[in-house]
């Protein structure tokens, strides 16, 4: 789109203004005038007329030296260069940017543009340095860092290693050769080419600056440690005793499955396993890892379960260098570092696709939260009520009970404004509203009737204390309202016992033995052949997890730890029996869960 020429004459105009000496009354006009040649100056810019562009950024420079977003314009000038294919004015012009500015805001893009300089100059060993420098400037913007990082990988990939022989050599650079070099390392480690990270590691150990020296030692012994491992072996962190192998029982029966150990072909697993018992301990669960990695060389590490230890031991695989598939709710274990992944759903996951299917689809709007007195009830209330407020629902009634009661009427009574006497103003309101019929009846009432001002009932505990939950709530009127519930409402147990007061209740999970999904029919035939029960959540978790390694494993032919964590990071959706997996750029699965619901005899999928 061409600048018509009034605009042309109006900018000249402007830029007029801002040397003319003029009266005080025209100081706002004059203020004006520079940013209507900077947006002029973008329009040209926007518009592909890069020397157009370029004139105006120019002539305002000369002209208004003291314009408040002079660095912008700066930055708009080298890069203008640089699309008319000016690299080398571009690097000037970013080089003296980044003299002038050394904390500006826009100074993580300038590095960039200086990068790209440089490549295009044919400077890759540069380029890989501002690209470095770049990064640092993402400060905690993880997905920032990750796409910097890939510019630098997809730069080593396209060079010849030799380019970046003399790195350190370089005037002003030498400073970031160790962490250049590091880097260069881990990405042929991930790209499974230990030689190259080799030939990379002796360079930096052969120069004279001693730092750079020891970092270099410090590279072959990792390389060393990544070359030995056993590429076949794969370690597991389960409680296997004390009060949660029974959850770690399932895991792992899921995990021997999907390993093909139960395989009527009589051939033996594609992989080999390694099993600790962390007995649900931090300090045996860290010891266990130590044990898997330094003695055992596995390649990755399935585990822990329990959330209590998942933290210690994310940090000990982060710092030894495993991969690590956590299997666990506990907040934060991924951004740990980019050796730990998830395969598990968040609380987070879950409750904001049951929110917003109650509110966007079921057109609920006023809620009610009823919750046990324990950490995971306090947790859940809390998060389920932040998840309202942001997506337009609101709570009209919340109470906690002891999650050693069986019975609770008083907590019922209280959400529906039955516990404490009502004023007599309010009472008059009610009486003043009965029909006819309500009024010839009165002599049959032996309480007021409660005040149900909630479309829907959230209560986060397990499924035992629903089922005595679930009938008080009808004992005391509390009727045709949606009954909400996290995970732990999925079994059995919920229809056996309370299947008449929880019909159409809603409720997240990970895994439904009878989705229809392809491989889901398969699984659970096996499952139930091979150990007499009906695998759950857990169970399919473990058998997704081992196959989506051995998958990833057989496609990238992986030879390290670093190159299969990478090759898990790369990899696209893989079609496991609880839906696509795959992992985001901090390590978290990616996945929404399925909501189930109660119809009848049986629970279903909520469509």
């Amino acid at each position: 789109m061409a600048v018509p020429a009034v605009m042309l004459g109006m900018a000249f105009f402007l830029l007029m203004s801002c040397k003319a000496r003029v009266p005080v009354k025209r100081e706002v006009r004059i203020e004006k005038a520079p940013v209507a040649l900077h947006r002029k100056g973008d329009i040209y810019f926007k518009n592909g007329q890069f020397k157009e562009a370029l004139g105006l950024y120019r002539r305002l420079l000369e002209a208004c030296p003291e314009y408040r977003d002079l660095p912008t314009v700066r930055y708009q000038i080298a890069r203008a260069f640089y699309f008319l294919e000016d690299y080398g004015r571009s690097r000037d012009e970013a080089l003296k940017w980044l003299k002038k500015y050394p904390r500006h805001s826009v100074k993580r893009k300038v590095l960039l543009l200086t990068g790209e300089d440089f490549k295009a100059l044919g400077d890759n060993p540069r380029a890989f340095v501002f690209w470095l420098k770049a990064e640092d400037e993402c400060a905690d913007d993880l997905k920032c860092r990750e796409e910097i990082r890939e510019k630098r990988a997809e730069l080593i990939k396209e060079s010849e290693i030799e380019v970046f022989k003399g790195l350190a050599g370089y005037a002003g650079l030498s400073d970031y050769a160790p962490k250049a070099y590091n880097e260069m390392v881990t990405i042929f480690l991930e790209n499974n080419e230990p030689e190259k990270a080799e030939k990379v590691a002796m360079w930096l150990a052969h120069s004279t600056a001693v730092s750079s020296a020891i970092k270099g030692r410090e590279l072959l012994e990792r390389i060393q440690r990544e070359t030995t491992v056993r590429s076949g072996v794969v370690g597991c962190l389960l409680p296997l005793s004390g009060p949660f192998a029974i959850y770690g029982e399932e895991v792992l029966n899921g995990i021997q499955l999907g390993m093909g150990m139960f395989s009527e072909s009589g051939q033996g697993p594609a992989l080999e396993l390694v099993i600790k018992d962390t007995e649900g301990n931090p300090e045996k669960a860290t010891t266990g890892l130590e044990d898997l990695v330094n003695n055992e060389k596995v390649v990755a590490v399935i585990g822990p379960l329990a959330s209590r230890t998942a933290m210690d031991v994310a940090r000990k695989a982060q710092a030894l260098g495993v991969p690590m598939i956590a299997l666990t709710q506990k907040e934060g274990v991924t951004e740990v570092g980019d050796m730990i992944f998830r395969n598990f759903l968040t609380p987070q996951q879950e409750i904001r696709t049951l929110v917003s299917t109650a509110i966007n689809e079921m057109g609920k709007r006023r809620f009610a939260i009823l919750y046990p007195d324990n950490p995971y009830g306090r947790f859940f209330m809390n998060l389920f009520w932040d998840t309202l407020d942001e997506m337009g629902g609101i709570v009209t009634a919340v109470e906690s009970y002891n999650p050693d009661d069986t019975d609770f009427p008083d907590e019922i009574k209280k959400m529906v404004g039955l516990y404490y006497p009502r004023p007599a103003s309010l009472v008059k309101k009610f009486e003043d509203m009965r029909t006819p019929e309500e009024e010839e009846s009165i002599i049959f009432i032996d309480e007021p009737d409660p005040i149900i001002d909630f479309d829907a009932i959230f209560v986060p505990d397990i499924s035992q204390r629903i089922a005595m939950i679930a009938p008080q709530l009808v004992y005391h009127d509390v009727k045709d309202i949606l009954l909400m519930g996290t995970s732990l409402w999925q079994s059995p147990q919920l229809i056996e016992t309370a299947r008449d007061y929880v019909q159409g209740a809603i409720f997240p999970s990970g895994f439904f033995e009878r989705s229809g999904e392809p491989g889901v029919e398969a699984f659970v035939m096996r499952y139930k052949e091979n150990f007499e029960s009906s695998p759950g959540t857990l169970a399919a978790i473990g058998y997704d997890t081992i196959r989506l390694i051995k998958y990833v494993m057989e496609d990238e032919g992986t030879r390290t730890r670093t190159g299969l964590k990478r090759a898990l990071f790369r990899c696209p959706d893989f079609a496991g029996v609880t839906g696509m997996i795959y992992f985001d750029y901090q390590g978290e699965l990616a996945k929404e869960p399925i909501l189930l619901t109660v119809s009848g005899n049986k629970t279903t999928l909520f469509r």
